[in-house]
């Protein structure tokens, strides 16, 4: 789907998000023996991304993105809206509970599960259903304005 210039930022963060999807569901497939240590170590790579990245992606989202959108639509009337923000706290809590773990030596594979798969659905939702939603209802240059406000991780055409 062919995204506004103006969320390419938060699209690209998405991007990223489930590249490390992908990366914690393929660790938690190895075998036993292998299991273990590439869990912890893609878990502490995950948490390095959160505090770089996911934290100021969820804040754009809700001080920037969510604003735009509410003067055209009341927020708490969009039930998808509501589940982004339901979302963004349970995601929150998992990370927060996935670092503890990790300090104390120990991740557990279930939070890891629930927290990929949490994360998968709700970059879905957000580009499938509220992105869309928010490039009908703002202005070319309302648009532009707020894309003015997002930040990218990475300079156009720089490789990862």
């Amino acid at each position: 789907m062919k995204r506004h210039e103006s969320l390419h930022p938060l699209s690209q963060h998405h991007h990223f998000a489930l590249i490390q999807v992908w990366e914690l569901r393929r660790a938690l497939k190895l075998s036993a023996a292998e299991r273990g240590k590439a869990v912890r170590a893609v878990a502490r790579k995950f948490v390095r991304f959160w505090k770089n990245a996911g934290q100021i992606h969820f804040r754009e989202e809700e001080e920037v993105l969510l604003p735009a959108y509410a003067r055209h639509m009341r927020l708490d009337e969009d039930k998808e809206v509501m589940r982004m923000l339901a979302e963004h706290a349970i995601i929150r809590g998992l990370v927060a509970q996935v670092e503890a773990a990790l300090e104390n030596g120990e991740v557990s594979e279930e939070d890891l599960s629930k927290l990929t798969q949490t994360l998968h659905d709700h970059v879905r939702l957000e580009e499938n259903e509220i992105f869309p939603r928010i490039e009908k209802v703002l202005s070319e240059t309302e648009l532009l304005t707020m894309g003015k406000s997002l930040h990218r991780l990475h300079k156009k055409g720089e490789c990862v």
